[in-house]
């Protein structure tokens, strides 16, 4: 019998095995979370393992099913590979790819004298790959997925942490987020024709996905100053890599701009315009963790702000990432809710795109209040309906005293087991949104308020001075934007003012694969100033303020 250890995230357990067991049938002994798709028949190629000891070499299935980045970081099938010897592997959550991120040209097919390059945006929740043609640095097409690391927690503090307390742990974080990129990088699908005319790579993130894949020191960066260890640019940092790039591939870092303001929020200056804007303007990247930039036309400031992952569906009863079926977007029509899903498939959950939708719409029948509770006599009369005049609430208001929008609606609202009001979404009674959910909603909205706020007032610019307001990242990119301003998100400026760009950070990366682009990152790291939003004084009234679900202005107008 040999010694097998399983970790996933901080939990690791141990169980014993004859050699020759199935890595799937081990893992099935200890409860933890494991995708087979195909039920073990090796067939799909999806139960993806990471192997740190142990394991017999791989046979002509797991070949056939693992790409070559893939087999150089030892992820191995859980259903084909088996136990010999002492054995520790690492499981990573479910890897959702996506191809709805960008739709590019096949000229890369077309012109192949041309060479290639891959900008990686490494996301603390989602991982994106774009294919650059290196002549005109157009991005013909991108892909990506699930950022693997997230079995450490959602948010980068738990990540960092993790990674201070264990050292092993911090090697895993490092080998998740390796796995992640070449995940992202093989969901393009590329030949190896077209691999071989790559030359460049740049990779993009926040700081703390920045530290821990290219394993630098993070007390810095987890407790005071809160600052990196190091900015600076890392250039050819192959060795870095762990073979999943070809040899002959050169692998670039730009600088980062300080606390937590990393080389993605450098790329959305870079791509949008920051170093020569037409006048004051703003970009905000709606993510785990958004990145606010602002510009008075000259200075340039920047803000992380810890929004979670509300913006991802994470945290949310009937949340969920964007996969088919998903719930994008929710209106009111003759009374009826009606749910807009990816692929028109059958509703599965709310994605963060969702989820402002349904609270906005929610805010404008009635059903939620300002101050983000689900209103009280709604939910009175719904209990009234549920409960039978026999148990009426004697404080309940009469029928005749309730809004219109109560004896409508009024039938959607329930209490779970705990007392927690929650709004119905579906007749099938399995998706709703709760009152919690929309504190989740508000505390992540209130936090990207603050930031832009502190840096307006920094820079002494009011609303009606911004001359452009980006939303980018992969919720901010397909956000309503009546919705965002109806909930206040953002400052009350004119709807034209504001556009939505999906892939700020990617396109920026992208840019940055030339020389000339990467030098425009260097200069722009240099100009950029970080705000440490935890020692300024406003911040936390204009937290509180931005907890309210209604369009208004923190400043006085000059």
């Amino acid at each position: 019998m040999s010694k097998v250890t399983v970790v996933y995230g901080e939990k690791t357990t141990t169980v014993e095995a004859e050699d020759g067991t199935v890595l799937g049938e081990v893992v099935a002994q200890t409860g933890l979370p494991l995708e087979q798709p195909c039920a073990g028949r090796g067939t799909c190629g999806q139960c993806k393992v990471l192997v740190e000891k142990g394991v017999a070499p791989p046979d002509e299935v797991e070949k056939e099913n693992l790409t070559a980045g893939e087999i150089a970081l030892n992820n191995r099938l859980a259903c084909r590979a088996r136990v010999q010897g002492e054995t520790r592997i690492v499981l990573s959550p479910i890897v959702v790819y996506s191809n709805k991120i960008f739709k590019g040209s096949s000229r890369y097919r077309r012109e192949r004298d041309v060479p290639l390059g891959l900008a990686v945006d490494l996301g603390s929740t989602t991982v994106a790959a774009f294919l650059t043609m290196l002549d005109n640095g157009e991005v013909a097409t991108a892909g990506g997925g699930l950022n693997q690391q997230t079995v450490f927690g959602s948010d980068v503090i738990s990540r960092l942490s993790a990674a201070i307390n264990d050292e092993e742990n911090a090697e895993r974080l490092h080998r998740l987020a390796l796995a992640s990129i070449n995940q992202a990088v093989d969901s393009l699908k590329l030949s190896s024709r077209i691999m071989d005319r790559v030359q460049r790579v740049t990779i993009v993130g926040n700081v703390a996905m920045h530290h821990l894949l290219t394993k630098q020191p993070l007390e810095t960066l987890a407790f005071m100053p809160f600052q990196p260890h190091d900015t600076s640019p890392i250039m050819d940092a192959r060795d870095l890599m762990g073979g999943i790039f070809p040899e002959h591939i050169q692998v670039n870092l730009p600088p980062l701009i300080g606390g937590f303001v990393g080389s993605d929020a450098l790329s959305c200056l870079a791509y949008f315009g920051f170093d020569d804007p037409p006048g004051p303007m703003a970009a905000i990247d709606l993510g785990t963790n958004g990145e606010v930039m602002v510009t008075d036309g000259d200075r340039i400031l920047t803000a992380s702000t810890a929004a979670g992952p509300a913006f991802e569906g994470v945290n949310i009863s009937c949340g969920s990432r964007a996969v088919d079926g998903a719930i994008v977007d929710l209106a009111v029509e003759d009374g009826e809710f009606k749910l807009e899903t990816i692929g028109d498939s059958e509703a599965v959950g709310l994605t963060g795109s969702g989820l402002l939708s349904a609270i906005a719409e929610f805010i404008k029948i009635g059903l939620i209040e300002s101050s983000g509770r689900i209103n009280p006599d709604c939910a009175g009369y719904a209990e009234q309906i549920q409960n039978g005049p026999a148990k009426q609430d004697a404080s309940s208001p009469p029928t005749a005293a309730l809004p219109d929008e109560c004896l409508e609606y009024a039938q959607v609202i329930s209490k779970d087991d705990k007392g927690t009001r929650r709004i119905h979404l579906h007749e099938s009674g399995n998706l709703y949104l709760t009152q919690l959910d929309i504190r989740e909603l508000q505390k992540a909205k209130a936090a990207i308020r603050a930031a832009i706020d502190v840096l307006m007032a920094k820079l002494d610019l009011e609303p009606d001075d911004l001359e452009r307001v980006i939303l980018t990242g992969s919720f901010g990119g397909q956000v309503d934007i009546p919705a965002i301003l109806d909930i206040g998100m953002i400052p009350p400026v004119s709807k034209e003012t504001v556009e939505t760009i999906a892939n700020g950070a990617g396109f920026g990366a992208a840019m940055f694969l030339s020389e000339e682009g990467f030098a425009l990152g260097e200069r722009l790291a240099q100009k950029a100033k970080q705000v440490d939003l935890d020692l300024d004084p406003k911040f936390n009234q204009f937290f509180v303020d931005g907890m309210a679900l209604a369009p208004y202005r923190n400043h006085q107008p000059r």
